[in-house]
């Protein structure tokens, strides 16, 4: 799964601007979701969408709330989705099918939690991010009546399995990003955009036990930054 992430660039700085170019979209005016360092569910994250309107950076909230359950409360929040099953499941199969409800969540990185071999020991935090540094979009899902979305995930690839057997499904490259969000790309032809990043493309490290703490978000987040590899 896909616990927590982080989107450290800011609109306006290089990376930001660079990403917006290859995004097709405009720099957001608006800081929601950007220079975050643990974003949690149910906070709000940047999400691209393309609909009948434009293609468009906007804020929504992480953790699905299906339509017909848009009262339903807590429980309902769904942040994480299979890939394998997204096709069939009563609440996104709908959604996947159609351009307008498949996004883009802007990330440059996600935590996961590595177990020690003695269970007395806790969990310690690593974070993922591509291993040319740039930032990249994880696919996912939305709804514009309850303003949430989700992300997919898939199996792990052979970096990523030792510590988790599910990783969320990055899109790394602006052809992939615009097939997602492509009315012309079908149910079948969008599946195959679910695959996970192949591990040469991807780099893990160490990173602070402070990031355990849902709510704390400041940039020593990230340290130490020591290779695991």
């Amino acid at each position: 799964m896909c616990g927590r992430y982080s989107n450290t660039s800011k609109p306006g700085d290089a990376l930001q601007a660079r990403l917006a170019e290859r995004l097709r979209v405009a720099v957001p005016a608006s800081a929601a979701g950007f220079g975050r360092f643990n974003i949690a569910p149910t906070e709000e994250v940047a999400a691209v969408v393309q609909d009948e309107e434009s293609r468009r950076v906007t804020g929504l909230r992480w953790g699905l709330i299906p339509t017909w359950a848009k009262n339903g409360g807590p429980r309902f929040q769904m942040i994480n989705a299979r890939s394998e099953t997204v096709f069939e499941r009563p609440a996104y199969r709908s959604l996947v099918r159609s351009a307008a409800h498949r996004c883009l969540l802007v990330a440059d990185g996600w935590y996961e939690w590595q177990g020690a071999e003695d269970p007395r020991v806790p969990r310690r935090p690593v974070h993922f991010s591509l291993a040319s540094g740039e930032a990249f979009c994880f696919a996912g899902l939305w709804t514009d009546a309850t303003a949430t979305c989700t992300i997919l995930t898939c199996a792990a690839n052979d970096l990523a399995r030792p510590i988790h057997d599910r990783m969320p499904v990055v899109l790394s490259e602006p052809a992939a990003w615009s097939a997602w969000l492509d009315p012309a790309v079908d149910g079948p032809a969008a599946s195959e955009l679910l695959a996970p990043l192949p591990s040469s493309e991807l780099a893990v490290r160490a990173a602070n036990p402070v990031v355990n703490r849902a709510g704390y978000d400041a940039p020593d987040c990230l340290e130490p930054e020591l290779s695991l590899l």
